[in-house]
């Protein structure tokens, strides 16, 4: 295979990159997943209290993160965020929510979540009617019997002998299974009450005892309703004491505007790119606009890949690594450039001098790819939130500014050196004056 056709190899699987990048990115509503800072939701923070019977620690704070995490896929939520701040924070990040109150309302939910026998007289009552009774201070419950910390998973899903009807698979564990078993051994045909921050979310019939430590929850209306009883067992109880520190809901209006400053700062830093290098680098800078555009929409396309597939989230910091990797593709071009100016000042052809000055150009930008994608890696590694966000799109737009020179940039300026018999490299590029005796 000749030089040019491998160079046109190149620049083909260079377009085909392009061509499947695009697909990914239409159409953009879709395939992009918006932060909270671009699409408007839901900022709660947390702060862990201790009381006299318990005190806030790493093991304690860590479940109540997970809980918290489990609460908040309950909601149906794609793109949450939930990180620590500092030793007794926990943020909860909700972009695009369309019922905060409803959210908030399932987050604040840090009570122990028990099961009581309801007492004979009430077990005609509905779970509407319990809480009602219980909200006039009936004593429509017994003693407690086993709490939600033994519960080992739940699950919604649809009865296969009962047609359609939703259930709700429980499963305990070893400990729970066995104080289950002589629980529904001693009260078969009595209702078992599910309570959490003392409310009853539902209270099935008892049919027989449960030696296995697996039960199913029956007489659910529907899936909704399935999944959030499900969603409580889960989440089991608060470890910690969590109160609502801050409480915010950003607009769509204005998580819109940040989104619109964000697209049009990045489309004028492109044409001030391309202005600057066509000026400056005449024929050159025609390459690195095509390259930088084609650079641009593969981030873009990689981008949009993993809120396909992973429901990654674009925060406005995340525009602002994109920004950032289109000047440091042009960066790269500029130090090709510049060293294949160095090697026409020395007398050398222009084909020539693209051979050499590339190959020495690429490795100097290599090195300086290189390590900024460590710095940036240390970024993702410890920062939190947006950071994570801002280094995440950074390590991406070098790792493409790396295979961008080897396909694009190298391929091009071997293909313009060898079909354009260039007399004068002044066409081109402004070489400066000529060395004397080179």
């Amino acid at each position: 295979m000749t030089d040019k056709q491998k160079h046109l190899l190149s620049l083909g699987l260079v377009l085909v990159l392009v061509v499947g990048a695009i697909l990914m990115i239409y159409p953009i509503n879709k395939s992009t997943k918006l932060g909270l800072d671009l699409r408007g939701g839901l900022n709660v923070t947390y702060t862990a209290k201790d009381t006299p019977k318990v005190k806030v620690n790493e093991a304690r704070m860590k479940q109540a993160e997970y809980i918290i995490n489990q609460r908040v896929n309950g909601l149906g939520v794609t793109e949450p965020e939930i990180q620590r701040e500092g030793a007794r924070n926990i943020m909860v990040q909700l972009p695009g929510i369309k019922d905060p109150e409803k959210a908030k309302e399932l987050l604040r939910k840090t009570a122990v979540l028990e099961f009581a026998i309801v007492q004979p007289q009430y077990e005609d009552m509905n779970e509407s009617q319990l809480n009602q009774a219980k909200k006039e201070g009936k004593l429509v419950l017994g003693p407690v019997l086993l709490t939600g910390d033994k519960i080992k998973s739940a699950n919604a899903t649809y009865g296969s002998s009962i047609g359609t009807q939703p259930i709700v698979n429980m499963t305990f564990n070893n400990e729970g299974a066995l104080t289950f078993a002589q629980i529904t051994a001693q009260n078969v045909d009595k209702r078992l009450a599910i309570v959490l921050d003392d409310k009853i979310i539902t209270a099935p019939n008892i049919r027989s005892a449960i030696p296995d430590g697996k039960a199913i929850i029956e007489g659910i209306k529907s899936i909704d309703e399935a999944k959030e009883i499900a969603l409580v067992l889960n989440t089991g109880s608060m470890p910690v004491n969590l109160e609502i520190r801050n409480y915010e809901r950003v607009g769509p209006t204005l998580g819109s505007d940040a989104l619109r400053a964000g697209v049009i700062a990045g489309i004028v830093g492109l044409i001030l790119v391309a202005l600057y290098m066509l000026l400056y680098y005449q024929g050159l800078g025609l390459v690195t606009w095509v390259g930088v555009s084609a650079y641009a929409t593969l981030v873009f396309g990689v981008i949009a890949t993993m809120g396909r597939l992973s429901g990654w989230t674009l925060t406005l910091p995340g525009i602002a690594g994109l920004i950032i990797s289109v000047g440091i593709a042009a960066d790269s071009k500029i130090i090709i450039f510049e060293r294949i100016k160095e090697e026409m000042r020395s007398g050398k052809t222009f084909r020539t001098a693209v051979d050499s000055g590339f190959w020495n150009g690429f490795r100097a930008s290599l090195d300086a790819d290189l390590v900024t994608m460590m710095v940036a890696l240390v970024l993702f590694l410890v920062g939190i939130g947006s950071v994570k966000g801002f280094a995440l799109v950074l390590i991406i737009g070098l790792a493409l500014d790396i295979v961008m020179m080897l396909l694009f940039t190298r391929a091009s300026l071997g293909l313009l050196a060898q079909i354009w018999p260039i007399k004068s490299p002044k066409l081109l590029v402004r070489i400066g004056r000529v060395m004397q005796g080179a």
